[in-house]
């Protein structure tokens, strides 16, 4: 077992080489996950790495893209891991989890419960799992069963095998911690992939995606490398933000009204506070892996502020991330009752038409939970509270405080703006980094290559999955049928006919 800390390890992926490696390809039914895998394994072979691939079969309850266990999507998987293998002389080891026992230290059940609540936090919007029906409640059960036995699967084939590394897709999610978790608790290195808002394949080796000193580590270095260009790279990527141009990221504020204020703060002589609350869900989870600490509740943070700050000189506004429409409704309420309790609180709901950056730049201070808004509001010379940790957190673009009543007492106090170097170094970062795995293509959204190639393309095969795929989206919370259900119909025969897939 190496002892030395993973802080202490390599963080390159081309420095793994000539070594006996494992590769778990966890939501191979996806796209452009598979293409991910399969271009990652061929990185890894390129180097004279000796890898052999796993994929879990149908003793793996509820999988994330499968939570329903449906013949149709495992056949699917199966069709595509094979296809992606084609070609390549890497042995498939297919597990199968029915003799393997489910017995876990109270630790690592923990651990892998915290990535199961990440997968329905993901696919559902849930921050609880008693916000779950009976349907839901069903996989996340199946899922809590099987990662346990996935773990004690993967700790034993690493001592068999003596492995040095094992990769898979992001590692957070209940399908895939089990193997992370073996990985740290056995001792060997481990290879996390993922794909980027942005699209950008990017690779952490030895640390968690969302690590706050991997993100900051990779962000200085590629601002580093060209910071005229970087210093461009930003200008550009926070100019088609304000314009809602394609930058990668989700464009959540098209349907907002420019130029459009909550009429309270029109003409007001009070100082007025913009509060950008995240996604609550995903959030908790994710927070956890940055090595820093999240509030447990944003609502109850925006309260304290609320309490600390007088109605007489301040507003409160507080513009809802308009994804939080897909939370539980008691989590939006919440909000909602802070503008019922204090007179000079207003929230603006998700899917409010109210301007996100008109109100950035009519606010005196923003404060933030996470959001890039933070980031492009420094940008914008304005003054930032941020409340907790991110991934950014550590690039001296905001005011960091771990509560409501630090963030009032700094308001008061009066801050000024940070300098805009933090902001440039995250914006190129975020619009424009990649690690690199050669062979990755990317033809624009929903068209993914590995050296030219699709991977497990097959018409008839993504037909026999439309029930499943209805089945879960008619079970998500909040389902109606309404325009967007029926657009989105319409969207995925499209896709299916020209063999494109929607983004991740």
């Amino acid at each position: 077992m190496d002892t030395t800390p993973y802080t202490e390890r390599t963080h390159n992926k081309n420095d793994i080489a000539n070594m006996k490696v494992a590769m778990y390809f966890n939501m191979a039914s996806m796209s452009p996950i598979i293409e991910l895998h399969t271009a990652m394994l061929r990185d890894l072979l390129s180097r004279g790495n000796k890898v052999t691939v796993y994929v879990c079969d149908r003793s793996f309850k509820s999988p994330m893209e499968n939570p329903f266990n449906r013949e149709a999507m495992y056949a699917f998987k199966m069709f595509r891991v094979r296809d992606a293998l084609r070609g390549l002389d890497v042995p498939l080891k297919i597990i199968n989890l029915s003799k393997i026992s489910g017995d876990v230290s109270a630790q690592t059940a923990s651990d892998l419960e915290t990535g199961v609540m990440s997968s329905f936090a993901s696919m559902l919007k849930a921050q609880h799992k008693d916000e779950l029906s009976a349907k839901w409640l069903r996989a996340y059960d199946n899922m809590c069963g099987s990662a346990k036995k996935l773990y004690n699967y993967f700790v034993d084939e690493i001592k068999k095998e003596q492995y040095k590394y094992i990769f898979m897709f992001n590692g957070r999610f209940g399908c895939a911690r089990p193997a992370l978790e073996a990985a740290r608790d056995t001792g060997i290195g481990y290879g996390l992939c993922e794909i980027k808002a942005s699209l950008n394949e990017i690779v952490f080796v030895n640390e968690l995606v969302h690590s706050i000193a991997g993100n900051t580590r990779k962000a200085i270095g590629f601002y580093e490398a060209d910071k005229k260009r970087a210093e461009e790279r930003a200008a550009e990527f926070f100019k088609r933000k304000t314009q809602n141009k394609e930058t990668g990221d989700p464009i959540y504020t098209k349907q907002q009204t420019q130029g459009a204020l909550p009429e309270a703060i029109v003409d007001t002589t009070k100082k007025v506070i913009a509060i950008y609350p995240t996604t609550d869900d995903e959030y908790k989870f994710i927070g956890q892996e940055w090595d820093g600490i999240v509030p447990e509740s944003q609502p109850d943070e925006i309260e304290k502020m609320a309490q600390a700050l007088p109605r007489e000189e301040y507003f409160l506004v507080v513009k809802m991330h308009p994804h939080q429409e897909h939370t539980a409704e008691d989590t939006i309420g919440q909000y909602v009752a802070l503008a019922e309790k204090y007179p000079h609180v207003i929230v603006e709901k998700p899917l409010s038409k109210k301007d996100t950056y008109a109100l950035m730049s009519r606010a005196d201070v923003v404060v933030t939970f996470a959001s890039t808004i933070g980031v492009e509001a420094t940008y914008a010379g304005k003054p930032v509270v941020l409340i907790g940790d991110t991934r950014w957190g550590n690039l001296n673009i905001a005011h960091k405080v771990y509560t409501g009543e630090d963030a009032a007492k700094l308001i008061r106090d009066g801050i000024a703006p940070k300098p805009i170097l933090g902001a440039i170094i995250w914006g190129n970062y975020f619009y424009a980094y990649r690690d690199g795995v050669p062979g990755f293509e990317i033809a624009g959204k929903g068209n993914y290559f590995v050296d030219g190639k699709r991977i497990g393309k097959s018409t008839f095969r993504r037909i026999l999955q439309l029930p499943a795929k209805l089945e879960m989206a008619m079970n998500r919370p909040g389902f109606t049928f309404g325009t967007q259900f029926f657009l989105k119909i319409i969207d995925t025969m499209l896709n299916i006919t020209r063999g494109k897939w929607a983004a991740k």
